[in-house]
């Protein structure tokens, strides 16, 4: 018995139907993929507005958000002014939360003008200007010597990784909350002051903190602005500090920012020749 074998060869009209077929099988499947993207990038807010907001529930979903930065390495710009300094420079921070800071301020050409490497705990400096190295425990104080700045080290590293949370609200007193312009302001009133929160909807992020005294005038207020999305995250990559009253005032603003690159690396180095101070 013979076998006989048939090869049917398509026709060309045939592979154009095939071609079209598989092409359009690929648009939709590129379409079921891309749809569920674009539309979690539509802008739709965290937050349900259309029904009552729960002050305590955004203040949960905010420090969720702060929880997913765990390390940041920024390079920017620095201006600080104040009654004491006035001056600017280049900024270059590494961040590992919750408890350590290493950050070098270089003025014209290149020239250091502070080098420190914080931690909860221990503080080292190195002044640029006057070759010294000094050595003490974290406080606003010794943070100062830095930054030119009175901060304490909790708000420093929220401020330059934008993940401002509620630390400084009074524990017995419950906020009040309210939609503004696309964003929910939470507010406490103690002691006479008035601790403000501006919170944005879409990113789940602080972008304004504002405190008050007892006659509503602006004791101090934190910006941040441009937020562009690192690692999944819409972080600021422009910062500020006002303190109208004492005539203080710190911007940051980053020029490249990488988010959550570990392992993170520290060191600390400063000339032979400088000399040491005990804090």
């Amino acid at each position: 018995m013979n076998r006989f074998s048939f090869h049917l060869s398509p026709t060309t009209t045939d592979m154009q139907r095939m071609t079209q077929r598989l092409s359009s099988l690929r648009s939709v499947a590129l379409i079921s993929v891309l749809l569920p993207l674009l539309a979690g990038c539509a802008g739709t807010p965290a937050i349900d507005t259309t029904k009552p907001v729960d002050p305590l529930e955004v203040m949960r979903l905010v420090e969720q958000r702060n929880q997913k930065v765990i390390a940041l390495r920024g390079y920017g710009k620095i201006s600080v002014e104040s009654t004491e300094f006035s001056g600017g420079g280049s900024i270059q921070v590494i961040v590992l939360k919750p408890d350590s800071l290493q950050l070098e301020i270089t003025g014209p050409f290149g020239v250091t003008v502070a080098r420190g490497l914080v931690t909860d705990q221990s503080f080292q400096f190195y002044d640029g200007m006057n070759n010294t190295v000094s050595e003490g425990a974290t406080t606003a104080q010794n943070l100062r010597r830095v930054l030119r700045f009175p901060i304490a080290f909790a708000d420093i590293l929220e401020i330059l990784t934008g993940t401002l949370g509620f630390g400084a609200v009074p524990g017995d007193v419950a906020p009040k909350g309210m939609l503004s312009d696309g964003a929910y302001v939470l507010t406490w009133e103690s002691e006479g002051q008035t601790l403000e929160y501006t919170v944005d909807l879409g990113t789940l992020a602080v972008r304004r903190f504002a405190r008050r005294n007892e006659e509503g005038e602006l004791l101090e207020e934190i910006l941040f602005r441009d937020f562009r999305e690192k690692s999944g995250i819409a972080l600021p990559q422009i910062v500020s500090i006002t303190r109208p009253m004492d005539e203080e005032s710190l911007s940051i603003a980053f020029d490249r920012m990488t988010v959550n690159d570990l392992p993170v690396t520290f060191s600390f180095s400063y000339p032979k020749s400088a000399r040491r101070i005990s804090l």
